[in-house]
């Protein structure tokens, strides 16, 4: 009972709006009641009961009380009233594409603007924007093919990867489009999808025998479309160095996208072939919902949404007597009609509690920017904790992220550390993180970056003590020339002389090859008292976001493994890695 009070609110409150005008009907309505009638005003008072009959019954026939109840549940029944929830299975219609992209280099030509790849960049996030409902997967192929995402309704999250992909991820050179393909079948029958579409994304096609003979085999369960990048004409391709990549007779290479080729490939896989355009008929063209077999079949989610149940419509019961009694003689007049009035947001507490939770409260509050007033509103410690982190009150966010005892809690705990520069602490915090969910890359990232970090504190640490024990030395070996210059054997002087004089310059070589050491390994690291620069700063922050800024590392790491694992297993394709492009 507890729990339903605290969870009670209205999902319309703005129909409260509508008593207004039944308070100012019901008023005039026994402003007129109470006057009998315009006799009043033109006969004297005292003559009147002489004059007009006012029979005591007359009242009685218009309950202006049950006109106003009336109106005032059909206005609660319409605000919502809700204190619990019930699952919601969700469907959406059954959608699954698969992205094939071409990572070969010749994407890096530049016969359209600014070259092959960032064309095709662009065309897949104007893709994945298209996809309101439906799974979509990508995959990427040069000598090998990999999986950047499975099957996911999550499209937004696909785009997140888009700026990564590029052929310097790819563990394996060449072009082979036939892995490709059998790894986005593997895709769908992994998923438990009998239909779905394949969408390759390339400017050539090389293995064309092997790659048309899996296309051909899964004709009608899953065609294949062709979209192609480049122009027939081609373009060289320009390497890091300023130069064109050349062949191994020296030629300058200059891929030309062969159209005819591709259309056929498309024609006989059972899909469409479309050149790139820079508006959308491509994709139109494409992703036609004609040629997809079953595509009105319907899929239930595996999440459910959870909904409010009304509760509203029970207290429509209580309309029916008072309907009832409209009916008779001299009650028609009751039906009035509702005005509703525009909704104005509540400024006091009290009111915006009658309808929204705290924690609803601060979440509108977070996302109209008002970040203060969000850290206030909020009772849940996690939403509570992220509101004083964004406001920069770590030490607060700490003490409320080390109640909730989850993975996620723990990282954002060792975020605030962090962001204190507590470095050890904001260690052993991801490494709880680590315990309750080994899979949390963003706490083991974290984690190695700040032991990077003390490393480099520890060693500018050592190398400014190593400068104050030689600034005491040489102090010291100053105290003692100048003794031994004041002493009598002068022969004795000159030996220590020189013997001092040596160890200074191998000192001074000692300290200028650590300087050179330090600078090639590109230490630029000046903390004092354990503090970091403005620079240091600023890249630290970078780094204790919730996403790591660099998506192709771990993309590329991945792809390195997962191709390893293949030679050992003798499955990786065998491909002419002599041709890079």
């Amino acid at each position: 009972m507890e729990a339903a009070l605290q969870q009670f609110h209205f999902l319309r409150p703005e129909w409260f709006w509508a008593l207004l005008p039944a308070i100012a009907l019901y008023l005039l309505l026994r402003a007129r009641q109470a006057r009998s009638s315009n006799w009043e005003s033109a006969i004297d008072a005292q003559l009147l009961p002489f004059l007009l009959s006012t029979p005591e019954t007359a009242r009685s026939r218009s309950p202006l009380f049950l006109l106003l109840l009336a109106w005032v549940l059909a206005t609660v029944a319409l605000a919502g009233p809700v204190w619990r929830k019930t699952p919601q299975p969700v469907q959406e219609r059954e959608d699954a594409l698969v992205v094939i992209f071409d990572l070969t280099g010749s994407m890096y030509a530049e016969d359209v603007s600014p070259n092959r790849l960032v064309r095709a960049r662009r065309k897949l996030q104007d893709l994945l924007d298209r996809r309101e409902e439906g799974v979509t997967g990508l995959i990427v192929f040069s000598g090998d093919a990999h999986t950047v995402s499975p099957l996911t309704d999550d499209a937004e999250t696909i785009a997140e990867m888009i700026p990564a992909i590029s052929p310097e991820i790819m563990p394996a050179p060449g072009s082979e489009l036939a892995p490709a393909l059998e790894l986005a079948v593997q895709l769908f029958q992994d998923a438990g999808v009998a239909n779905g579409r394949i969408l390759i994304i390339t400017d050539e096609i090389r293995d064309i025998a092997t790659s048309q003979q899996i296309a051909r085999a899964n004709l009608y369960s899953y065609p294949v479309s062709v979209l192609a990048v480049g122009t027939p004409a081609g373009a060289p391709i320009p390497t890091p160095d300023g130069s064109f990549v050349k062949d191994r007779s020296g030629t300058l290479v200059i891929p030309s996208v062969d159209m005819g080729r591709l259309a056929d490939f498309a024609a006989n896989a059972g899909g469409r072939f479309s050149r790139m355009t820079l508006t959308d008929e491509d994709l139109d063209y494409l992703l036609s919902e004609s040629i997809i077999p079953g595509q009105e079949e319907f899929r239930t989610l595996e999440r459910d949404f959870d909904v409010w149940i009304e509760e509203g419509p029970w207290l429509l019961l209580l309309l029916l007597p008072i309907g009832a009694l409209a009916f008779r003689r001299g009650w028609v007049w009751s039906v009035a009609f509702v005005l509703i009035l525009p909704v104005h947001e509540a400024e006091a507490s009290w009111w915006d509690d009658l309808w929204l939770t705290r924690d609803q409260q601060g979440v509108r509050a977070l996302e109209a920017g008002e970040i203060e007033r969000a850290a206030d509103l909020f009772e849940e410690p996690s939403w509570k904790g992220a509101a004083r982190y964004r406001e920069e009150s770590f030490s607060e966010a700490e003490t409320l992220f080390e109640t909730v005892e989850t993975s996620t809690g723990h990282y954002n705990r060792g975020n605030a550390l962090a962001k204190q520069q507590d470095f050890q602490a904001a260690i052993n915090a991801y490494d709880r993180a680590l315990e309750l969910d080994p899979e949390n890359e963003d706490a083991a990232f974290n984690r190695k970056l700040l032991e990077e970090l003390m490393q480099q504190q520890q060693q500018q640490q050592n190398q400014d003590q190593q400068g104050e024990n030689q600034d005491q030395q040489q102090s010291d070996q100053g105290d003692q020339q100048q003794q031994n210059e004041d002493g009598d054997d002068s022969q004795e002087e000159s030996n220590q002389s020189e013997d001092q004089e040596g160890e200074q310059q191998e000192q001074q070589a000692e300290q200028d090859q650590s300087a050179a050491d330090q600078e090639q390994q590109g230490q630029q690291m000046t903390p004092q008292d354990g503090e970091l620069n403005e620079e240091e700063q600023q890249a630290l922050e970078q780094w204790l976001r919730r996403v790591p800024d660099d998506p192709g590392g771990l993309l590329r790491r991945k792809f390195q493994l997962q191709y390893e694992d293949r030679q050992r297993m003798r499955i990786s394709t065998e491909n002419d890695e002599t041709a890079d492009w």
